[in-house]
């Protein structure tokens, strides 16, 4: 039987649920608040119907007390009917609210008026105006209850004496006392009910709203008037790394936020807490902040987390401020890389225009030369100069010194590139350094005589052998002394040098030529670069020469030094290591990483600068 009896149950709740309206029944908690209206409502209506034939049938014709009880229970079938066609909740209640406290004010009236068991009652009406909440229909309500709980005794419409009882048995006073007691019991539920659904709603609101933290990453905290941390939320422990959000929650209370925050950025964190409770305006910022348990000043480097803290004033009627946390490192080292790429794909551009503008000015010149004097000795052009040997040995000459210099643009080029690629291999073995060394002193001199310079070496006899590649040594040693030779003046002297040290050796050229700036030394070192460059270029040359210098270095493992200002002189030393005789030291292949990893400007661990394919 009881089983039937809860399907018939649940079968009328489900019709009375279709009666809710449409705008109230995609909501979990509106639903079940108008359904509990609507079906309190449908049951005083039912109640009513049954109640009629009853009075009827024992009391004949009713009394002016019973069809008032009467009319009272049927109006709220009415009332469900709006709520249910206009989803006007607030209203109904309202509406039931004032029907309440006027049909029990006529009832105390006509069954004996202040002195009436039914007019302790009329104070349900306040209680059920209260559940909707509206301010102006709970001061109307409790205004219409007032009034017709003293109205009528003013007014002197009072009835002294209590009405007939129904039937001739059931007092008018104990049936309309039991029926606002069944009321006020229907209240009650609806008020329980809608506590809990709030309570529920709550709760579930608060946990959506930790998830969507969580996978946010971010951290909400509350802070105080004097920014003291109250309330912190429990992606702050995984922020900070803090372990469970209960220690979390005790080490970031009161001050613990600020002793976290870098000191650097405290003044800031200040500022915008502040602002945030002065202004009223949301404050952004980006601090950093301590992580884990390791205090300053301890054994061991704190580590630091990059976070976004967003501060929001607090709602009207509160102090203090609301604050959310989230973890941004990961974002500032994505920026920080994306930055460097930018800058390295900016420095590619900037080579390749300087390898063009570079390359074609360098070959021009010579090619020009061949072609020309080529085309005279050829002796298709009526100068006659295929006839005077003079002008053939001077014709031959610069053609020869055309190529040659073409020659060494495609020795420099390939030299770097091979650098770059790693595909130039040092190879260790004995040799006399001062000998190496000489030796490209001589090769130098003719050059250094037609210039009109000074050509000197010091390079003590102690010297002696040395083990390292000889032909970096060497493409070293010629490089540093062409391009002191090509910037120094007439009248000028270069000294090419070298000394021992306890773990290698270093060797260079120090000149009294032009000289560097020193917001240039970075600059040049780098390929294709020269100080004087473009349509002012006063010396010929790639710009590669103290590029393969400092690569070659890199690849010996030793690095090179630059000494130089602006109108005296330059001083370029390389020191390298004494490595193991027939050791190799092939240069490994970068990668991308690693490339936008090494330090900018640092010549002894760099692998050489960035030349670019096209090179």
């Amino acid at each position: 039987m009881m089983p039937a009896l809860q399907d018939r149950l649940r079968l009328a709740a489900s019709h009375v649920d279709a009666l809710v309206h449409p705008d109230a029944a995609h909501e979990t908690a509106a639903r079940a608040s108008h359904g509990a209206f609507i079906r309190g409502h449908l049951a005083c209506g039912a109640l009513a119907l049954a109640l009629l034939p009853l009075m009827l049938a024992f009391n004949g014709i009713t009394t002016l007390a019973v069809a008032l009880i009467l009319g009272w229970l049927t109006a709220h079938l009415p009332l469900a009917m709006y709520v249910s066609r206009t989803g006007e909740l607030a209203r109904g209640q309202i509406a039931s609210a004032l029907l309440f406290a006027v049909s029990f004010g006529v009832l105390a009236a006509l069954t004996g008026g202040l002195s009436s068991p039914v007019l302790p009652l009329l104070v349900l009406a306040p209680v059920e105006a209260a559940i909707a909440g509206r301010r102006r229909g709970i001061v109307l309500v409790v205004a219409v209850t007032l009034a017709m709980a003293v109205g009528p005794a003013l007014a002197g419409l009072t009835m002294p004496a209590a009405a007939d009882p129904i039937g001739g048995f059931l007092p008018v006073p104990l049936l309309a006392v039991t029926l606002a007691v069944l009321y006020a019991g229907l209240l009650a539920l609806r008020v329980g009910a809608a506590t809990r659904r709030r309570e529920t709603d709550l709760v579930r609101r608060e946990t959506r709203t930790n998830l969507a933290a969580r996978l946010a990453g971010e951290a909400v905290l509350r802070h105080g008037p004097n920014g003291r941390v109250e309330e912190a939320g429990e992606a702050a422990a995984r922020i900070l790394g803090l372990g469970h959000p209960a220690a979390a929650a005790r080490e970031l209370a009161g001050d613990g936020l600020f002793a976290r925050v870098h000191v650097g950025d405290r003044p800031a964190y200040l500022k915008a807490l502040s602002d945030a409770a002065a202004d009223g305006a949301v404050q952004c910022l980006r601090l950093r902040l301590r992580r884990g348990g390791t205090q300053p000043g301890e054994a061991g480097r704190p580590g630091y987390v990059t976070a976004e803290l967003t501060v929001h004033p607090a709602p009207d009627g509160e102090d203090g401020v609301f604050s959310v946390l989230r973890d941004v490192t990961a974002e500032t080292t994505l920026a920080t890389e994306r930055d460097t790429a930018l800058a390295e794909a900016e420095k590619a551009r900037e080579a390749h225009s300087r390898f063009l503008a570079t390359v074609s000015h360098e070959l021009r010149t010579p090619l020009n030369a061949i072609l020309g004097f080529s085309e005279l000795l050829s002796g298709d052009t009526p100068s006659g100069a295929a006839t005077d040997p003079q002008r053939v040995r001077d014709y031959a000459g610069t053609i020869h010194q055309s190529g040659s210099h073409l020659l060494q643009l495609v020795n420099d080029m390939l030299n770097m590139a091979r650098i770059e690629t790693g595909h130039f291999d040092i190879v260790a073995e004995r040799f006399d350094l001062r000998t190496c060394l000489e030796s490209c002193r001589r090769m130098m001199e003719p050059e250094a005589a037609r210039l009109g310079l000074r050509l000197t070496a010091d390079l003590p006899l102690s010297l002696g052998e040395v083990s390292a590649d000889p032909r970096a040594c060497r493409q070293i040693a010629l490089n540093l002394l062409s391009n002191a030779l090509k910037f120094t003046p007439e009248g000028g002297r270069v000294v090419l040098f070298a000394r021992s040290e306890p773990q290698g050796f270093v060797f260079g050229v120090r000149d009294s030529g032009i000289g560097i700036a020193p917001a240039d030394h970075q600059r040049v070192t780098e390929p294709f670069v020269q100080v004087s460059a473009g349509l002012a270029r006063l010396h010929d040359g790639a710009g590669l020469g103290l590029a393969v210098v400092k690569g070659l270095a890199a690849l010996s493992g030793g690095r090179m030094t630059l000494d130089s200002r602006e109108g005296e002189g330059t001083c370029v030393s390389v020191a390298l290591p004494s490595l193991a005789a027939d050791a190799g030291i092939s240069a490994p292949r970068p990668t991308l990483s690693q490339r936008l990893a090494a330090p900018r400007g640092e010549a002894g661990r760099s692998t050489g600068h960035d030349i670019k394919r096209s090179a």
